[in-house]
């Protein structure tokens, strides 16, 4: 997928705009040799209702967290077109390694493995703190919203509304209860949406039309 980036170095922030979200980075300390912080801040589409989140993922996947890394990447060369570009540098990523459970949309299917990385971490002497974003934890269950790409991992759609977490139904003490269904709520608590197990549902099986 082709993603039209503008950039502007300045001595004091590098700012990122794309089709797909605008990130400006910010260096606290610049001093050689010494500690770098980097704050980060990201500005992504945001979507009126989960249809239009739905719509505009070309992922969607249940799964957990099995693996976790931080790596620099230069996203702009998996863009079409960014060998012409006169300004390439590398970023600090969260990648993390999920396990799908269970897919809605897109090619992947239970047992796979896909890669969604974050803006933010540290190596060596340079850390960026990304304030946006919510970690995964490895002992959760998420529902992700994600856009895919060819040579570098997943994104999700924004850090507000493309992330949930899968709840499971307390256990009834009486056998002759009706079990209660899974929870799904948002990971972050700015999210205005909500996401249900049958609008999940209802995706897959739109899917699943021929």
């Amino acid at each position: 997928m082709k993603k039209n980036r503008a950039l502007v170095l300045l001595v004091s922030s590098i700012f990122i705009l794309s089709a797909v979200g605008c990130s400006s980075l910010t260096p606290a300390a610049s001093t050689t040799d010494a500690p770098v912080t980097i704050i980060a801040s990201e500005d992504y589409p945001s979507y009126s209702s989960v249809d239009a989140l739905s719509e505009r993922a070309d992922t969607i996947v249940k799964g957990n967290v099995i693996q976790t890394r931080v790596e620099a990447l230069n996203d702009l060369a998996a863009d079409e077109g960014a060998a012409n570009d006169p300004v390439s540098f590398d970023k600090i990523y969260t990648i993390y390694t999920v396990q799908v459970t269970d897919s809605y949309k897109g090619r992947y299917t239970a047992g796979d493995q896909i890669e969604v990385k974050q803006l933010g971490g540290q190596l060596g002497h340079t850390e960026i703190v990304n304030d946006d974003n919510v970690k995964l934890m490895p002992t959760k269950d998420y529902v992700l919203f994600l856009e895919t790409y060819e040579d570098t991992p997943a994104s999700l759609l924004n850090t507000v509304q493309s992330l949930y977490v899968i709840k499971p139904a307390p256990k009834s003490s009486q056998p002759s209860e009706q079990s209660a269904s899974d929870v799904i709520v948002s990971a972050n608590p700015e999210n205005d949406l909500t996401l249900s197990l049958s609008e999940l549902q209802q995706i897959k099986d739109e899917q699943s039309k021929p």
